[in-house]
């Protein structure tokens, strides 16, 4: 059984009449709030500033309002990392108990077949964007252990690293990078996040490397079965033409 947690002197901070702790004022305490409950709110920030960079790339007009489908379409399965979208939803959502609008749970049903890849045209599309994923996760990975292997001055460890690890440069600047860094972390977990940064799909779990299992999982159950192989029977005798002998 795991151990069981003791909680810190913040943990125990007073709660308020409702049981809950008391509402943050300023930002600082809302991020102290955060850290005291484990919300991930340094993930969850940049997530939330790349899909919305992403949003007004494509659509300049975002603060007076945009399509659900649209930007369904634009973000894809990072769909729900936007607080715009979210906020989209629960209104609708509120609608649709209320008032059972068609209107409502159109969109609804639409975010929910892009979410589950049944609203994709190509029902292939959505295994091998996992698969190029989990391609792009090896690949880095491999270009990290190249680049912490490089000697030299910059250029030639650049060099060195986009021939051996057969990459292109702005992987290589990226792993050299990270090597020199004095945080430079677990390489499997930068490759992972970089990976998600550009905006692959991989699961969620509790460390980078269950993910990346789950991710294989899944590629492992989406693999297309081929049909068994007949066995091969007798060679038939030809009758040949007395001519021929």
């Amino acid at each position: 059984m795991p151990a069981a947690l003791v909680p810190s002197e913040e943990q125990n901070a007073p709660l308020s009449e409702s049981g809950s702790l008391p509402a943050p004022g300023t930002p600082q305490e809302v991020l102290k709030q955060a850290e005291i409950l484990g919300v991930p709110w340094q993930r969850i920030l940049r997530e939330e500033i790349e899909v919305e960079s992403r949003l007004r790339r494509y659509l300049p007009e975002l603060d007076r309002g945009f399509s659900l489908p649209r930007a369904a379409e634009i973000l894809s399965f990072s769909l729900l990392r936007s607080w715009r979208v979210r906020d989209r939803i629960e209104s609708l959502a509120c609608e649709a108990r209320t008032a059972a609008s068609r209107r409502a749970l159109q969109p609804l049903r639409m975010v929910f077949r892009r979410l589950t890849g049944k609203g994709e045209r190509d029902p292939e599309e959505a295994t091998r964007r996992l698969w190029l994923a989990y391609q792009r996760v090896l690949l880095l990975q491999r270009v990290r252990r190249v680049a912490a292997r490089s000697r030299g001055d910059l250029p030639e460890r650049l060099a060195h690293v986009c021939s051996t690890a057969r990459c292109g440069y702005d992987d290589a600047v990226w792993a050299v990078s990270q090597e020199d860094s004095p945080r430079r972390g677990h390489r499997l977990e930068a490759a992972v996040e970089k990976v998600r940064s550009e905006g692959f799909q991989i699961p969620r779990a509790e460390t980078e490397a269950r993910a990346l299992a789950e991710l294989r999982r899944m590629l492992h159950r989406r693999a297309p079965r081929r049909p068994p192989l007949r066995a091969l029977s007798a060679p038939k005798r030809v009758r040949l033409p007395l001519e021929a002998f």
